[in-house]
């Protein structure tokens, strides 16, 4: 990924970077997800085809786009996912893919090979298979992700473990990045966010540390204490979602980011173009700077 600080050459509103949540299909049920109170049936009838997705993405390359992820859900549970993905590959993206890893073979791992992705990131909640198995709610899902792992490694695809800190694994998420760690070049990411369900639910805070046992899980590791420490600093700049960055959910509606879906634009019947610029611009954000008047000013367009 590049930098935020070398791009100070693109203009004050430009699609830079796109997160997309392609699917609320998952074949794992975690108890923290806070997409899978979509993952059913009758909502999953509801996402966008396979044609909708290619033809949006083709408006993001045209747009100048050029960093792509793909996440849900589980991604790689849409039967067409690697006509997604090949097709993201081909528009030239710097595609990103968000997995638990569960789903993916040596067949998929040799797919990713053949049109390698900038990485793959892969959820390790647990580091025993009683733990992480609690936790996806997945029989056998711990070692196929071990084995996805495994298979990404051999292949040397660009990877990176995370974790959701929670009241299920904090005895064992220092073991994980140790064991990350062990793995060489592998990235480590700690997460500690927790969101409410899509439906407004409140399930997965049922599992939210306190900031009590968050900072004493902090302090037990330098990396972890430091990374605290920037996110709390009170010098964190404003929030800068929809200028650069942007989220699609998997029913094509453009929104700020994941955590802001308050307004959203209909890509299924409007340009992305006329989404992102015209828009977006508008919508609000508790996050941004007060009086900003690039985002004040509805009817703004592309220069």
């Amino acid at each position: 990924m590049i930098a935020q600080d070398k791009l100070t050459h693109l203009p004050e509103r430009f699609p830079y970077s796109c997160q997309w949540e392609i699917t609320c299909r998952c074949n794992l049920h975690c108890v923290m997800c806070y997409t899978d109170c979509f993952n059913r049936p009758e909502a999953i009838r509801q996402e966008l085809s396979t044609a909708d997705i290619l033809r949006i993405m083709d408006e993001l390359a045209e747009a100048g786009t050029l960093e792509l992820c793909l996440t849900g859900g589980e991604p790689l549970a849409r039967h067409d996912f690697f006509q997604l993905y090949e097709h993201a590959i081909r528009c030239g993206f710097l595609v990103t893919v968000f997995s638990n890893g569960t789903l993916i073979t040596e067949a998929h791992a040799d797919r990713f090979a053949a049109l390698r992705p900038h990485r793959i990131e892969i959820s390790l909640h647990g580091l025993t298979r009683e733990t992480f198995e609690q936790i996806t709610l997945g029989q056998g899902s711990y070692d196929r992700c071990v084995q996805a792992i495994t298979l990404l490694l051999d292949r040397q695809i660009p990877l990176v473990l995370k974790s959701t800190a929670m009241t299920l694994n904090r005895q064992e998420i220092l073991d994980i990045k140790r064991y990350v760690e062990s793995l060489g070049t592998v990235p480590y990411k700690l997460g500690e966010e927790m969101r409410p369900a899509l439906d407004g639910g409140a399930g997965p805070f049922h599992y939210a540390l306190s900031e009590q046992n968050l900072a004493d899980l902090n302090r037990q590791d330098s990396d972890l204490e430091k990374e605290a420490g920037r996110r709390d600093s009170v010098d964190q700049p404003p929030c800068r979602s929809g200028m650069h960055s942007f989220h699609i959910d998997a029913y094509g509606r453009l929104q700020l980011c994941s955590g802001n879906r308050r307004q959203s634009y209909d890509l299924r019947t409007g340009s992305f173009s006329a989404g992102f610029f015209n828009d977006l611009p508008t919508f609000a954000c508790d996050w941004k700077v007060p009086n900003d008047p690039v985002l004040i000013q509805p009817g703004m367009r592309h220069a």
